[in-house]
């Protein structure tokens, strides 16, 4: 049997679209990667229904690297309770910047005892 998986992913909160220009201020990392407005916010949801059309079986969810902690945590939350909805396909990474120090410790036990199984991604420029 051959499994078909998408080892790169993005998932966010449902809400998070409708915040989308006050998340730009919000965050330096994602007005870097979501300032155009063309550029899609899937959802665990959006991301399954998109995986049967294309017969993926399993997709990894990562965060974007986050600068603002609070978001991040938000985003994580998501993640944790997508791969919960979904345990068949989906498999979750942590968002953290080791910026924050001890608090981006703190988070990643925090995930890893949720069920998230990595961290991802880090992004460098922020």
């Amino acid at each position: 049997m051959v499994l078909l998986i998408d080892s790169h992913t993005h998932i966010f909160p449902p809400h998070f679209g409708a915040k989308r220009w006050e998340l730009l201020d919000q965050d330096q990392t994602f007005a870097s990667l979501y300032s155009h407005p063309e550029k899609l916010l899937a959802s665990a949801i959006d991301l399954v229904s998109e995986m049967d059309l294309s017969g993926i079986d399993i997709s990894v969810a990562a965060g974007i690297g986050w600068t603002d902690f609070r978001l991040a945590r938000q985003a994580n939350d998501y993640v944790i309770a997508s791969v919960r909805q979904h345990p068949d396909r989906l498999i979750g990474l942590c968002a953290i910047n080791p910026l924050w120090g001890a608090a981006a410790i703190e988070e990643i036990y925090r995930c890893a005892d949720a069920g998230l199984r990595g961290i991802g991604e880090l992004h460098p420029d922020s």
